[in-house]
């Protein structure tokens, strides 16, 4: 019994226990699984309505996009500012995508697989297709529908294996660049169609017309006194916070805002230190001294310089100014003395000089790598008078495509020692075969700029850096501040008692790649939108030998503008109605006399303007003043009109003329101009509030 008691008083205690196993049993198994609440938000990058925007997913759209972009520019790699306005781009392009998605299931809009194939190869060829250029005739750099069909045609092979493996990889890279277009063109079909049913749903009828060409097509002359605000002193007027409260609660509309933050940084910019400068000066002399007696003085200067100078025959005038003035007054074998110029330190010797074309344009004949022989016969055959082109289309294997264009020998040597020597040797319309690991050209030299002076030199060139001792001086001085004051205003009080110049970024977005356009600093975006209010960043560096300290001096998350904010807003506008109360009383009390015995009497301004009509947003040279130019409108001919409060002044006037145009109204060209002009508008707007229901929730700051 004594035992059985014992177990039921630790009954409580055991349940507890089994109850934990239980737990970490289960909860060990979840986070295994790898789908734990916890790992999900940290792959969500965003919410798009109900949808979720996946880490992964993002990444994989970037490298598609950076893929593209390659294709597209011919370059091999990308900077920190195209990589970021690629994210951008492709963030929005989800965005658009899945809200695009909601809405045509909501209106049944679809976009099939003809449509898209009718895009493509129907009687007019998508405008987005026809301007890619992997789809340009390389003739005439036009788009080609043949080139088109022929590139579709050769990605959807199932079976690549006819192709060597790098021709294989290629394939498959082009396609998954066909991939990104095709999807492009679907939601741009997609997104023409919902803007259709908009166009439709929302058309101008006979009212629209005739009230839009009213307005543009009577044009009202008047005279009229006006008394601006500035008149009465802001100080005879009173505003309460009462007052500012309750308009701040009637106007919040006006005050939408996009969240933000500001903050406060201190920039460094590391320069070389005198010191810096004197070592590199007597490294160049040194150097200068050694290439007399160096064996290999292109072998040597590679060696020693910071910029590598080709070992070819360049024309003077390419060189640094310094340089080509030496080059010019130098002979062959003479020695440059260390020379400064924009940051650099140069020394060389001249090699050889030469009077010679710069440039040359030749066109090609390509043969396989065993097609010797077939150049050979060729060969002869140009040289009894046979026509290049045609040869070219008939044996070529770039057919259609002969011409090699203009280059130099900074351009040649990339081809050999062999074409370089033949190209600028080889007279004009001359030819001569050249053979490469890639196969047998037979090329004629078609074209010469005319002879110019060029040399081939050693050149070393030593750049001015900050050492490392300058660099750390600078470090640790900017350290120093900051470890003896931990928060935003007591560091930046500090820095300026030490004489280096704080600056503001007042309106940064989580979005910005930079700040106040210093170059590679999204980390200081990333610290400032994660960071809370009155934190300091350590010390943050880029490769423009840049150190930077920022602070968060102001956070607005909300949707609308803080009362604070905008404060001095409306208290001007309440002190302009309190003055417009009484400019009014006073211009009402003179207002039985004319509108010239009006403005002297209240020492007013008096001018007549013409040519105002409903359409116009302002007048000149009053700005914007809408109230005035209604009020003009619905004012007979020699009637002088109420008294006007308007934005900038009181104004008490009398309408001389209303003119109506020449024109006719033409109702169905009046709505179509109505229409035009509100379409994109339409368009932006409908999209704008599609955006903002969803609730998009970015969060790539995180991670970005």
């Amino acid at each position: 019994m004594a035992t059985l008691q014992a177990i039921r008083n630790r009954a409580v205690l055991l349940t507890v226990i089994i109850g934990l196993a239980l737990f970490a049993f289960i909860i060990g198994d979840f986070l295994n699984s790898g789908s734990t609440l916890f790992q999900q938000s940290q792959e969500k990058i965003a919410v798009i309505g109900d949808s979720k925007l996946d880490y992964r997913d993002y990444e994989a759209r970037i490298q598609e996009m950076e893929s593209v972009y390659k294709i597209q520019t011919g370059q091999t790699s990308i900077d920190d500012v195209v990589a970021g306005q690629i994210r951008e781009s492709v963030f929005e392009s989800i965005v658009r995508e899945r809200l695009l998605d909601e809405q045509a299931a909501l209106l049944g809009v679809s976009v099939s697989s003809k449509e898209l194939f009718d895009m493509l190869n129907g009687p007019s060829v998508h405008p987005t297709v026809q301007q890619l250029p992997i789809f340009a005739n390389p003739e005439t750099g036009r788009f080609d529908r043949a080139v088109m069909m022929q590139f579709l045609q050769t990605i959807q092979q199932d079976d690549l294996s006819m192709f060597p493996a790098d021709a294989q990889a290629q394939i498959k890279e082009l396609k998954a660049y066909w991939l990104f277009w095709e999807n492009n063109l679907k939601y741009q079909r997609m997104d023409e169609k919902i803007n259709a049913i908009l166009e439709k749903a929302v058309q101008a009828n006979s009212l629209d017309a005739q009230m839009a060409f009213t307005e543009r097509n009577t044009t009202y002359s008047f005279e009229y006194a006006f008394q601006p605000y500035s008149t009465l002193p802001d100080s005879l007027f009173k505003v309460s916070s009462s007052d500012l409260k309750k308009r701040y609660s009637q106007d919040r509309n006006r005050f939408k805002q996009q969240p933000h933050r500001s903050a406060k940084y201190v920039l460094v910019t590391v320069n070389p230190s005198e010191e810096d400068f004197r070592k590199v000066e007597d490294q160049i002399n040194q150097l200068r001294s050694d290439i007399e007696t160096a064996d290999n003085v292109f072998a040597f200067a590679k060696a020693n310089t910071d910029d590598t100078y080709p070992e070819v025959f360049v024309s003077n005038t390419l060189f640094d100014p310094s340089l080509t003035a030496f080059l010019n007054a130098a002979s062959v074998g003479d020695y440059l003395e260390p020379v400064f110029e924009a940051g650099v330190y140069r020394t060389g010797k001249v090699v050889d000089q030469t009077t010679a074309p710069d440039s040359v344009r030749a066109r090609q004949i390509v043969l396989p790598v065993d097609g010797q022989s077939k150049a050979d016969s060729l060969l002869k055959v140009l040289q009894s008078g046979a026509d290049f082109d045609a040869l070219a289309a008939e044996h070529s294997l770039n057919k259609g495509n002969s011409d090699m264009g203009w280059f130099r020998e900074l351009d040649a040597q990339q081809m050999g020692a062999d074409f370089l020597e033949k190209s600028f040797s080889t007279p004009l319309n001359g030819l001569f075969i050249h053979a490469s690991q890639y196969g047998i050209s037979l090329v004629q030299i078609t074209d010469r700029t005319a002879p110019v002076a060029k040399s081939k030199a050693a050149i070393i060139a030593l750049k001015v850096l900050p050492s490392s001792e300058t660099y750390s001086k600078h470090y640790n001085d900017l350290n120093r501040i900051l470890a003896e004051n931990q928060t935003a205003d007591a560091f930046f009080k500090a820095a300026e008692a030490s004489n280096y110049s704080v600056q503001s970024a007042p309106f940064l977005r989580s979005t910005d790649q930079t700040l106040a356009e210093i170059p590679q600093m999204r980390q200081a975006i990333r610290f400032i939108f994660n960071s809370n209010l009155g934190d300091l960043s350590d010390i943050l560096e880029n490769n423009n030998n840049q150190f930077l300290i920022a602070g968060v001096t102001d956070v607005q998350e909300g949707d609308f503008q803080s009362l604070e904010a905008v404060s001095s807003t409306l208290t001007r506008e309440l002190i302009n109605e309190q003055k417009a109360e009484k400019l009014a009383a006073e211009m009402k009390n003179q207002s039985t006399q004319s509108i010239p015995e009006v403005a002297q009497a209240l020492n007013a301004r008096y001018d007549t303007l013409r040519f105002v009509n409903e359409a116009m947003r302002r007048i000149s040279p009053l700005g914007e003043e809408p109230a005035l130019i209604a009020a003009v409108s619905q004012t007979e001919v020699n009637a002088v009109g109420p008294i006007v409060k308007g934005k900038n002044g009181v104004y008490l006037f009398r309408v001389l003329s209303k003119e109506q145009g020449q024109q006719e109204l033409n109702i169905a060209s009046e709505k179509e101009s109505w229409n035009q002009n509100q379409m994109y508008r339409l368009v932006y707007q409908n999209y704008d509030a599609v955006r903002k229901a969803a609730n998009v929730e970015d969060n790539r700051i995180r991670f970005y």
